[in-house]
């Protein structure tokens, strides 16, 4: 019993410190300008493919009309940000040009 107390223990502290693999951030994709009007913005995702991120862009520049699942913030003059869309990882944004 004393033995695999032990062993226990020792098990344990190898796999805490045993090195694990870093996770490395990945910035968001830039999926291209889009025009709104006069207006152009340069669209971003991250964890979501540029098609949909351009469509859902597009509707939410529109009409406001957010996409299902996703919350929505709209930004102010004091920043180039348009809005910024997200559903736990998948995250859209649009900066002015």
């Amino acid at each position: 019993p004393r033995m695999l107390v032990i062993v226990t223990a020792g098990v344990a502290m190898a796999v805490v410190l045993a090195p694990s693999p870093a996770w490395a951030p990945v910035p968001p994709r830039n999926c291209g300008m889009l025009a709104d009007g006069s207006k152009r913005f340069n669209i971003k995702a991250d964890q979501l493919r540029c098609r949909t991120a351009r469509r859902y862009a597009r509707r939410y520049l529109a009409s406001h009309d957010r996409p299902r699942g996703y919350s929505c913030r709209d930004y102010g003059r004091g920043t180039s940000i348009e809005f910024r869309c997200s559903k736990g990882q998948k995250v859209i944004f649009a900066i002015r040009r």
